[in-house]
């Protein structure tokens, strides 16, 4: 009976390996289709972990066992560099451990100095060592309904986040932006981008990203 019980039991192992390498080659040829539509090269891993860190961006640094995949790196233009990639860290330990997983867009701005910033589309929570102190939203009109907006200096939050700004991300709703001196990482949802939707999200995260440089 325990010899059937193994059994079964390795049969489910190995259908569940050969489901998740299955999900992986079928989002591996979608992004190569992707890259191919954007006349770009697919990397399968980046950017390196020490690029990231080296942001300064709380979304990088924050979590552990970080990995970046389907890396889409274009040219610079217009004074910024960006990178569109699938983004994976954990949280906490033991029972209470969670993986973040998303499909981010993150831009190098050379000669910009955005101040330090999260904007969240909705109810995420921030850490306490970020540093960054929640806004009052009563002050920021225009921002879709349930964003939240927090910074290390309240008065450059309120001269940055115009309302011109505030009316572009209500029309692109469930966006979430991160900011710190030349880098910005933008992220709709916070989940993995169907390689399907892929062309609309390169194109809404470059339009938020140049109102925001």
């Amino acid at each position: 009976m325990n010899y059937v019980i193994l059994a079964a039991a390795a049969a489910a192992a190995i259908a569940v390996l050969l489901l998740v390498k299955y999900v992986k080659s079928r989002r591996a040829r979608g992004m190569a289709a992707v890259a191919a539509g954007a006349a770009v090269s697919l990397e399968e891993f980046g950017p390196a972990v020490a690029l990231l860190e080296g942001t300064g961006l709380p979304f990088f640094v924050d979590g552990r066992a970080a990995i970046g995949r389907f890396l889409l790196e274009f040219p610079q233009e217009d004074g910024a560099k960006a990178y569109y990639f699938d983004y994976s860290c954990l949280f906490g330990s033991g029972q209470g451990q969670r993986r973040k997983q998303c499909t981010v867009a993150l831009f190098d701005f050379e000669k910009s100095a955005l101040p330090d910033f999260h904007l969240s589309a909705g109810a995420e929570s921030l850490g306490e060592d970020t540093g960054l102190e929640p806004a009052d939203m009563a002050a920021f009109r225009g921002f879709p309904e349930g964003a939240r907006l927090y910074g290390r200096d309240q008065e450059a939050l309120k001269k940055y986040f115009t309302p011109e700004l505030a009316a572009c991300f209500a029309e692109h709703p469930g966006w979430s932006a991160q900011g710190a001196g030349r880098w910005l990482v933008m992220y709709k949802e916070c989940k993995l981008m169907p390689p399907g939707e892929y062309k609309g999200f390169i194109a809404e995260a470059s339009r938020l990203a140049f109102n925001l440089a």
